[in-house]
């Protein structure tokens, strides 16, 4: 077992580095406070060709693995970038990416991998107000006329429709049968913008570097050759988008706990207090050092489950585990962190409360705790299904 990173690995890892570093906070608070998304930013990673880290060489990527994207995406985190930076690369990485590669017709993966790894912006629209985590139960419908699906329905807490160039949208191509659940599911690929798709905002606590919307479909065409994988039989398709997604988000939360982390350490060594630094307390120091504990043992477990994606082995049971560890460890960082500072970290100057909001998303997406435990429960314990 090599705990070492090779050549292009520390290549990776530092030219993500010298990305997240190229903007500072006063840049990240401005995309913050304006609710934006940050263009700039993202054009600089596909310059920089790190969006198309796990796209195959052959369509403009670099052919590596999702152990790769997860090292890139901690180190964008880690160097300033925070939870804006990694979780990105959900949006077309992995959504297009991750999906296209394993799933994808030859033709679709020539029309829109390079693309992906130039620089579109996807979207997924899975989630929907009425079925929730339970997506066998989901309404929305994609209708067949000629050589075109026809797509009605509503999406809830969809982002980046409003800045997006490709959506993927799960929909019924044939009705709900109890006794065959999974079947009738379809990922369909689409073009936005497109005046059949109306996406409504949303005010959020954090997380305001993306748009996330309510999503009405009304008879939005997606051609017949823009289903992915096979016509009523997603459900593998879709796992190998859902396990990536929750990969990713983890490795960009460990990412942005290290870098609240670091925040809270450079503080502590500079402010004194009746003549020495705060540092020297402990009661300063065990919160700090309980959560770099926390978060290097939640890095292993994000590592394992990259690895065994890439070696296309079952990795749901890791994937879970990863996210649920790392989002804990992160959060508890990012607290440590304002508490810290004080009525510094309160404060939007300090850059550390916004890590904080943003953070405290993933205990309830892409899956919420509860239902994460309950799946662990279940397929890891050996436990009676609960739900």
């Amino acid at each position: 077992m090599d705990f070492d990173y090779d050549e292009d690995q520390i290549a990776l890892r530092e030219l993500a580095m010298d990305v997240a570093r190229s903007v500072d906070d006063t840049y990240w608070q401005e995309v913050d406070e304006h609710h934006r998304f940050p263009r700039e930013f993202w054009e600089t990673l596909a310059k920089r060709e790190l969006l198309g880290v796990s796209v195959p060489e052959e369509f403009g990527g670099s052919g590596k693995g999702l152990l790769d994207m997860a090292i890139a995406v901690e180190a964008l985190a880690e160097g300033g970038a925070g939870m804006e930076g990694g979780s990105l690369f959900v949006s077309g990485p992995v959504f297009g990416g991750c999906l296209l590669t394993r799933h994808g017709s030859r033709k679709q993966q020539e029309a829109y991998l390079p693309g992906l790894a130039s620089g579109d912006v996807w979207a997924g629209a899975f989630t929907e107000p009425d079925s929730g985590s339970n997506i066998t139960t989901i309404r929305t419908n994609a209708t067949l006329s000629g050589d075109t699906y026809r797509i009605n329905g509503q999406k809830m807490f969809i982002s980046l429709v409003q800045n997006a160039n490709r959506i993927v949208v799960m929909a019924r191509t044939s009705p709900y049968d109890p006794s065959r659940r999974t079947r009738g599911i379809s990922l369909l690929l689409g073009e936005l913008p497109d005046s059949a798709v109306e996406a409504r905002p949303f005010r959020k606590m954090g997380n305001n570097f993306m748009d996330t919307n309510a999503v009405y479909f009304t008879d939005y065409e997606v051609p017949t050759e823009n289903i992915v994988g096979e016509e009523g039989g997603a459900w593998k398709a879709l796992y190998d988008v859902l396990n990536p997604e929750r990969i990713i988000l983890a490795a960009t939360e460990i990412g942005t706990g290290a870098l609240a982390l670091r925040k809270a350490i450079d503080y502590a060594n500079g402010r004194e207090v009746w003549g020495v630094p705060i540092a020297a307390h402990q009661a300063i120091q065990f919160p700090l050092a309980e959560a770099r504990v926390n978060l290097a043992a939640a890095r292993l477990q994000v590592y394992e489950a990259a690895w065994l994606y890439d070696q296309g082995r079952d990795c749901g049971v890791s994937a879970a585990m990863a996210k649920y560890a790392a989002t804990h460890a992160a959060l508890a960082a990012a607290d440590a962190a304002i508490q810290t500072l004080g009525g510094a970290g309160y404060i939007s100057e300090s850059g550390v409360e916004r890590h904080w909001r943003n953070l405290r998303l993933y205990r309830i997406t892409p899956v919420s705790d509860e239902m994460t435990l309950n799946y662990l429960a279940q397929h890891d314990l050996g436990m009676p299904r609960s739900y």
